[in-house]
């Protein structure tokens, strides 16, 4: 406790005539704390959001398919029901994708696209798909009727009441896809958080192409519970059980290459993190010898007085932990309060520069957040005043090597 309270004293006594040096020291590592703790929960918070994207627009929690041998005597309707009593799904929507050409005949604009075809009330019953996806007029698509993403209606020029020629490949008789052109009218654009969704996507109801489309095409998207959307190995065990024959992948499968390279971004950030690290612990070992140059008369004077080298080590290390502790502490509270309001602040930068500039800037207008990981944040503390003990103590066991005459003679 007589260490401890030596330690403080030391630190940040109005007598002590090195108390510029200390405030400076903590300052900085509450200034480093800041950082690293913004960038990487800004850096978790858009991998979040564009993973839950993902899998609650593009690709459904699981999938489940009958490509190899489809259940004999069972209807959509009765996998779909049997789906739907697994336990933690939370609701099924059979559904088509398939490879459609597409034209605008009042502008002869064509484009290939993805056709999405599926159950039309998907847009109106509560779902993880219709939470982060809109129709922009609110006109749901009857089955003759197709929206289309934002970017690709404009891509071809199409509005409300434009009829297309949609060209997609169906069941024929005598060879195994046919090409089949239909015209149907676009009565709405979707849009949603997943630009190269909105760009290659056109929705309609799943009748009645299905059945010129074929049965064996139906893929089965399952959307889970809030706590199973990532632990979907207990449904995937009891749909295997149910359906032996059944393919059955979750999103991180469906996704493996997009999934591969957010993780690839993961280790790369930490990574990054682990250099800033080493500068910062660099930055500290020239901290902690400033701080023990300073000190060496205290040093030389409490062992000149009888002190033992053992409790000048405390001291000292109870300095810099007092130091590091406080600085971690500031940072942090720093670094969750402006996480709060990055938006609002990158806002505010965006006018100050539109004021000056007369140009917007489309990275400072995106409605950025953070997302705070108490484990990562405990890690990167620990790990900072490990540190600084490591440093200052490799300081205390050099500079307490020479004779505390020497170290006076010196001052």
């Amino acid at each position: 406790m007589f260490s401890l309270k030596l330690a403080w004293r030391y630190a940040f006594s109005r007598s002590n005539r090195h108390r510029s040096a200390t405030l400076i020291i903590l300052s900085g590592i509450a200034v480093g704390m800041l950082a690293i703790i913004i960038m990487v929960s800004l850096m978790n918070s858009l991998q979040s959001d564009l993973l839950d994207q993902v899998k609650s627009i593009e690709s459904f929690h699981v999938q489940v398919s009958f490509i190899s041998e489809d259940p004999k005597d069972v209807s959509m309707d009765e996998i779909a029901a049997a789906l739907q009593q697994v336990p933690h799904v939370h609701s099924v929507y059979p559904h088509v994708n398939t490879q459609v050409l597409l034209q605008n005949p009042l502008t002869d604009r064509s484009t290939t696209a993805r056709l999405r075809m599926i159950d039309s009330h998907i847009w109106e019953s509560e779902n993880p798909f219709s939470d982060r996806a809109y129709l922009l007029n609110g006109k749901i698509p009857n089955p003759t009727e197709v929206v289309l993403g934002s970017s690709l209606a404009r891509k071809l020029g199409v509005y409300s009441g434009t009829p297309i020629a949609m060209t997609v490949l169906g069941s024929g008789r005598a060879v195994v896809l046919a090409p089949m052109v239909q015209t149907v009218d676009s009565v709405d654009t979707f849009r949603t958080g997943l630009p190269e969704f909105d760009e290659s996507t056109i929705i309609t109801d799943l009748y009645p192409l299905i059945d010129s489309i074929g049965p064996k095409r139906i893929t089965y998207g399952l959307y889970l519970e809030d706590a199973y959307t990532d632990k979907a190995a207990q449904v995937v065990d009891t749909i295997t059980t149910l359906y032996p024959h059944a393919t059955v992948r979750t999103w991180q499968q469906v996704n493996s290459a997009f999934y591969s390279a957010l993780t690839l971004e993961k280790i790369l950030m930490y990574l990054f993190l682990f250099f800033m690290f080493i500068i910062l612990a660099v930055n500290m070992k020239n901290a902690s010898s400033r701080l023990l140059f300073v000190k060496q008369r205290e040093l030389a004077i409490l062992r000149a007085v009888g002190a033992q080298q053992s409790l000048a080590t405390r001291v000292l290390l109870g300095q810099t932990a007092i130091i590091t502790v406080l600085g971690e502490v500031i940072g942090i509270t720093a670094g969750v309060v402006v996480g709060q309001y990055i938006g609002t602040l990158f806002s505010w930068i965006h006018t100050i520069q539109y004021f000056f500039t007369n140009k917007s800037n489309l990275l400072l207008m995106y409605p950025f957040s953070t997302q705070v990981r108490p484990l990562e944040v405990l890690v990167i503390a620990v790990l900072v005043l490990f540190l600084a003990l490591l440093f200052t103590y490799i300081g205390c066991r050099h500079a307490l090597k020479r004779e505390p005459m020497e170290m006076l003679y010196h001052d």
